[in-house]
């Protein structure tokens, strides 16, 4: 399907929104779904404690509760597009309509290169998730132009597969290359925002734009007076989110919730914290604290995305286990966890052993660490 549209002399041009049926549905949904789905997930990126990285800082400039004033002029930027696809001739001729286009692309590619920098072990791979779609025909056509085409597309469903089949193997969950392609697809979202965003406003600037006028003005100072505020009220909310995180890494929640079971079946003893209190704490304790102890210190990169996991899924757990009797099932269900990750790491170091009846022995390993 091909429709024609005026431009600002009355020719006719074909705009690249309606150069194609499935650009209508695709483009307007994924630009409304993806910045509910990205901000909906949020809370997985959020920082446990005041560790004093910049990309923590970022992070908490993402959460929605800093952003709350950015998602008026989101939405402003998601309904002026929307608009835009469903009656391309009229509201293409509105500069309100046009500069929300415009700021829309302004919005994602901030967001992109801010997303980016919070996650700094895997920045690469956002670069790649980025530029994919970019460069990915502009590849495929150069390989078939010099190798058998079916030879290459052999290889591409090859890939494809690989990258389906390696998460199932390494996380050994059925869901595991469903999740991981969700976690690509929101990754790289902000930035295929920007790319469509950026698509609809050249087209615009190119064929809609006329002289500059003094209401126009007025509308674009409106418009960074705006972002002005919500920048204002987003550093001063990221501090004050900063301010309130916990100085010292969180406890092991459900490990530490798990200790408070009967002392008979969990093997529990109580340690005083600095503030005075006493907390309960076990073997297994000990021992899966040391276990993650061991992944940062070998896999940093790795632990921080369980650890922000962890954080959102154990703390709601935890709570739940409020009683005796809860907290000895807890116990129960994490052994087979406890043994094959401390016995496995004892493999790699006979001594562990020695480390691990150290911690949480004295009040401050027993209040400091997660």
């Amino acid at each position: 399907m091909e429709q024609t549209v005026q431009d600002q002399s009355g020719a006719k041009v074909v705009p690249p929104l309606l150069d194609k049926a499935w650009k209508y549905f695709i483009f307007g949904l994924f630009v409304v779904v993806t910045p509910i789905f990205d901000f909906s997930f949020s809370e997985l990126l959020k920082p446990e404690w005041q560790d004093g990285r910049f990309s923590s800082r970022i992070n908490l400039s993402l959460q929605p509760e800093s952003s709350a004033w950015f998602f008026v002029l989101l939405a402003y930027a998601i309904f002026s597009y929307l608009l835009l696809l469903w009656n391309t001739d009229h509201y293409a001729r509105l500069f309100i309509i046009r500069l929300g286009v415009y700021t829309g692309a302004f919005l994602a590619l901030q967001y992109s290169i801010l997303v980016m920098i919070s996650n700094e072990p895997v920045s690469l791979l956002y670069i790649l998730g980025y530029f994919l779609p970019v460069f990915a025909p502009r590849i495929y056509r150069w390989l078939i132009s010099r190798w058998n085409e079916s030879l290459i597309k052999t290889i591409l469903v090859g890939i494809s597969a690989s990258v389906l089949v390696i998460p199932m193997i390494v996380w050994r969950e059925v869901l595991s290359p469903f999740l991981f392609l969700v976690f690509l697809v929101g990754m790289a979202a902000p930035f295929w925002c920007f790319l469509i965003a950026w698509q609809a406003s050249r087209w615009l600037w190119a064929n809609h734009e006329s002289a500059f006028t003094l209401p126009r003005g007025f509308g674009i100072l409106a418009w960074l007076a705006a972002y002005g505020s919500a920048l204002r009220f987003n550093i001063l909310k990221t501090i004050e989110l900063y301010n309130a995180l916990p100085t010292q890494p969180p406890n092991c929640y459900i490990a530490t919730a798990a200790a408070k079971g009967h002392a008979r079946i969990v093997g529990s003893w109580s340690v005083k914290r600095n503030d005075g209190t006493a907390m309960q704490v076990n073997r297994q304790l000990q021992r899966l604290k040391v276990v993650e102890l061991a992944i940062m210190a070998i896999i940093p990169s790795v632990h921080a995305l369980m650890r922000r996991i962890y954080d959102v899924v154990g703390r709601r757990l935890a709570a739940h286990i409020q009683n005796p009797l809860l907290a000895d099932v807890a116990f129960l269900l994490l052994l087979p966890l406890e043994w094959i990750s401390f016995f496995g790491l004892k493999l790699l170091i006979p001594e562990i052993h020695i480390v691990t009846k150290h911690l949480y022995r004295s009040s401050p390993q027993g209040d400091s660490h997660a």
